[in-house]
Formats: structure tokens, sequence, C-alpha cells
């Protein structure tokens, strides 16, 4: 375990990375999200927009870092394998029992459990203690898994969740914290061929939800959920989504109070024949007490810079207000808002040249967004959310920049503990990243504002 001191930090270094998708024949359909294989260089700026640069003072704060895992699933050169695909899917957990979690896709370098496009070999479960992480089980897939898998905490078990392509069903493993006791089969509701890009989340209420995309190129893809009450499966609920391929790497939020069974999905679709995909951001809601699909409403530019994927979605519970992160088209990330029961308009603040950002809603109220300035490692911003129906204000609010271990300069994927994925708020700032030297480690970043 190693710890580091950060600071205020200074203008970004750039990248962007190029996406691909699923082939939609569900046999052999592989995830790439933004494959790490097709970074190109986009410096030319030097990261100049001012709106990221919010102050010139320095404000200091630690983090303490630990290696979570050495097995993450990767191959180097295969398309669909680069290690920061699918920071979408709940990973990092607090179980019932107050212990930290990571729940990994996990594979060898070599021999019978070496890591393979087509074929997720198994769930590493990781326990944090005493400063140090450690692998407490191993749990083998269903031979049909073969995209990443979702994770949430259900109960006295962390729920996992993939698509068996064999079988045409979503898969649950699950796994008891208190007894080490893990297991794995099939939810007995039936997907279309093509399915995948799963995701999980758990609402307020305790309500479990899956959800995938049945994938069409060239359009004509459907989007789908199921969901539990407690006594079971029911569903899917299934529509069409207006004529795109597929709507994938969701992240969600649910609402509070009243409104505790309703879910925000931010999504990315997909239109057009392989390759020359086109990617389009976009955001829907859903009464998950309600058998009704998701309709998605594609988001205003950032200017002329185009919405074209996810970054994540928060929701403040106490008035229902909004918070969105979403990628641009020149590798931005745009903050959007909307106020309860009014519409998402235009983004208020852009951080340029920022492949992952992350919103994380703590149990004091406030919101932090942690990103990775392209070649600059992670950073954070921690804002009170403000007076109903009023935006964040980004740009007043000082950025801290921590120091990273070597191979953490590019930030592929952060994996966040977050009420989505746990029902219970996090009380500090637990995040997992993969970097661009070694796309086979995750580290643990604890942060302490």
């Amino acid at each position: 375990m190693r710890r580091f001191v950060g600071i205020a930090a200074l203008p970004f270094v750039a990248f962007a990375l190029a996406q691909c998708g699923s082939d939609g024949t569900g046999a052999a359909c592989v995830d790439c999200d933004a494959g790490a294989d097709a970074i190109v260089d986009a410096a030319a700026d030097g990261g100049a927009d001012a709106t990221a640069d919010a102050s010139a003072d320095a404000h200091v704060a630690s983090a303490t870092t630990a290696v979570i895992s050495k097995t993450h699933r990767y191959i180097a050169g295969a398309q669909g394998m680069f290690g920061g695909w699918g920071p979408h899917l709940g990973h990092l957990v607090r179980s019932k029992e107050g212990d930290l979690w990571f729940a990994d896709d996990s594979c060898d370098d070599s021999g019978a459990g070496a890591c393979d496009v087509l074929v997720n070999r198994r769930l590493d479960y990781h326990r944090f203690a005493n400063g140090a992480w450690t692998r407490a089980k191993s749990q083998p897939l269903p031979s049909g898994v073969q995209q990443n898998t979702g994770t949430i905490v259900d109960g006295a078990s962390l729920a996992t969740y993939g698509v068996n392509t064999s079988t045409s069903r979503f898969s649950e493993c699950r796994f008891v914290t208190a007894t080490m006791v893990a297991s794995c089969s099939d939810v007995p509701i039936a997907l279309a061929s093509g399915t995948n890009y799963v995701g999980a989340a758990i609402s307020p209420a305790g309500y479990k939800v899956v959800w995938a995309t049945t994938v069409q190129d060239g359009g004509g893809g459907s989007f789908g959920w199921i969901v539990d009450y407690g006594g079971g499966f029911n569903g899917p609920r299934t529509g069409p989504i207006g004529g795109y391929n597929d709507a994938s790497y969701i992240h969600a939020a649910f609402y509070g109070g009243a409104r505790a069974s309703e879910i925000a999905m931010h999504a990315q679709l997909v239109s057009g024949l392989a390759p020359n995909w086109t990617f389009t951001g976009a955001v829907g809601d859903v009464d998950t007490a309600s058998s009704n699909a998701v309709t998605f409403a594609v988001l205003a530019p950032a200017g002329s810079d185009a919405a074209i994927s996810t970054d994540d979605i928060a929701i403040d519970p106490a008035t229902n207000d909004a918070h969105m992160i979403a990628r641009t088209q020149s590798g931005a990330a745009a903050y959007y808002f909307r106020a309860a029961g009014k519409s998402w308009g235009a983004p208020s603040f852009v951080l340029p040249k920022v492949y992952r950002a992350r919103l994380i809603v703590l149990e004091d109220g406030r919101l932090a967004l942690v990103y990775g300035p392209n070649g600059k490692g992670l950073a954070y911003r921690i804002a009170a959310m403000r007076a109903p129906g009023v935006a964040v204000d980004w740009a007043a609010t000082p950025e801290v920049a921590l120091t990273l271990p070597n191979g953490y300069a590019n930030v592929y994927a952060i994996y966040t503990e977050a009420a989505v994925y746990q029902r219970a708020f996090p009380k500090t700032l637990n995040v997992a990243i993969v970097g661009d030297a070694n796309q086979r480690e995750v580290l643990h970043v604890a942060i302490d504002p």
C-alpha cells in the first residue's frame, strides 16, 4: 500500500479513443467500448479550454492506493479486450458486513484459464482489509458468458449478472460474503438472439433491475429490462430504440423519496453498418414498478461538440435533481443538469480531454466528480448539491489532482462505490481504476478530501 499527496491540476494533455461495437450475432459478439488499440494523439491545443482551469489556488488532498488485482481480463492487441472495458458495471461494492469488495472479471496469462475474447472465464472476489486486498474466492462463470459482468449487493450476497449466449438467458452468480459460498444459475427468462451489453442496479427499495440490448447492425435493435421486487424476476420489458442498432454502456441512477422505483438511464445509441458506426449520447427514464419500455432522448450538443457516449449519471435523493456527464465527439466530458420535473438542457460545463469521468453522491449530500485528465492520472472535485433546481457550478469548484503510481497517467476505467450498486450512499470516495501501462492491474484509490 502506498500513500500519495495531490495538488491542484495543470492543463491537460489530450488523447482520444475510437469506439467499436457488437456484431449483433450473439455467438461471437465482442464488446470493446473504446478500444485502447485505437488511441490517437489529439493534443494540438494543449487542453486550453478555460472551463477546465477553475482555480489557481492549490488544494491538497491525500489518496491511499493499493493494488486489487493483477488478473483483470485483458488481452494485449485483441480488439474488444482492453482493460478499461465496462466502467458502467458495478464491481466495487460494500457488503452487508461493511467490507469493501471488488468482483472482477478475471483470467490467467496462460494455461486452461487463459484470457479469451469469446470466453469470460471467472469472477474473482477480492476483499479489502487492513489496508490490503486479498482474493477471497474464485467462481467459474458459465461457458456461454462472453462479455463482462455487472455486480450489485443484494442482502447478504453479491449478485453478478452476465449474458449467457449459449442459453439466451441472464446468468446470475451469487456470492455470500459471510460464508464465501458462491454459485451461478440462469434467470429463467428468455432473451432474444444477439443480446448483450448487460447492466444491473438496485433501487433504494431493494428492487433488482438487470438490462441488456438486442443488437441489430444497420438499425432495428431493442432494449429490455427485467426486475425482481423480492419474489423473482419479472419481464422482460422490451421496446424499440428509435431505429438505432443498440442502446449500450448504460449508467443508471435511482430517484429518491416517493419516486424510489424510478430509474434514469444514460445510454450510448449506435447507428449505421459495421465498421462505420455513428454514436449518440442519450438518456431515458422508466418506473421499475411498471411494465413500460424505456424511451431514450438524444442529448443536446456542447456547442458544436455532439454527445456520443456515456460517463455517468447521479440523482440528488433529497430534491430528485439529476446530474449527468456525457462523453463528446472531441473527447471531452460534458456536464448536464435536469431539475426535478424539468427537461435536460445543453451542458453547462465541459472538461476537455477527459476520457473517463464518474459522479458519486456521498452520504453527507455532496456530489463528487472523479475523472481522468488525459496524461495526468486522476483528479476530482467535490461540491454541495445546491438549492433545488440549481446546477452545480463545477467551474467554481476547485480541482484536485492526485499523484498516482507509475502506469496510471491515462485512466481507462473508473469503477466507483456508489448507491446504485449497493443501496447505501458511500461515506468517502473509493474508486478502482485501470491505467494504460498495465491493463491487467486494478488499483484501489481511497480519497480523503
